[in-house]
């Protein structure tokens, strides 16, 4: 069975469900047979991992609101097992070639991920500084006596306000992003 008829049947079979929550579950199924192809599986041989769609299906089902079992389910839309995959000629130098590339590949984003943390540490103050910023320049504002505030005065510090206060949401957003994606890919 391929990815196609196995996500075709998976969508079929998981019909009662709102289209919106097919949709998650079947991207988690692509987001499975990408992981797979990553590690050098075949489609057959990640099918043959997930089993019969129809009972990969009925593990969300049974977690459905309104799920009845029906009995004939599987009898009115049979999917075949996957057949099982003989493996071709193993070349044991690419395997251990794979496997060392795959550990390498997980070992650097782990490295990269434990450099993010160290800068996060001192990084997310800083960008709470910098959140926290438009009220220090109201406070200035407010009490700095030595100049009186003209119209031209009073646009720059609403625009370096601003700035800095999205200058820091936008480093703590692409700061996290970084962490969470680095995690995934180191494999933790």
């Amino acid at each position: 069975m391929t990815k196609q008829e196995f996500l075709q049947h998976l969508n079929v079979h998981l019909q009662p469900l709102p289209a919106a929550e097919r949709e998650d579950i079947l991207a988690d199924f692509e987001e499975h047979f990408q992981a797979g192809a990553e590690s050098g599986k075949t489609e057959e041989q990640i099918c043959a991992e997930l089993g019969n769609p129809y009972t990969c299906a009925l593990q969300y089902l049974r977690s459905a609101p309104n799920y009845a079992p029906n009995a004939n389910a599987q009898a009115a839309n049979p999917v075949p097992p996957a057949a099982p995959v003989q493996p071709g000629p193993v070349n044991p130098v690419q395997q251990a070639k794979e496997r060392n590339d795959t550990r390498l590949n997980r070992t650097l984003w782990a490295i990269f991920f434990f450099v993010l943390v160290l800068i996060a540490v001192g990084a997310y103050p800083t960008f709470a500084v910098l959140m926290l910023s438009p009220l220090i320049v109201l406070f200035i504002a407010i009490f700095a006596v030595a100049a009186v505030p003209t119209g031209l005065m009073v646009a720059f510090l609403i625009s370096l306000s601003v700035f800095l206060f999205v200058a820091g949401l936008q480093g703590i957003i692409e700061l996290t992003w970084l962490l969470k994606y680095s995690y995934r890919r180191a494999g933790f």
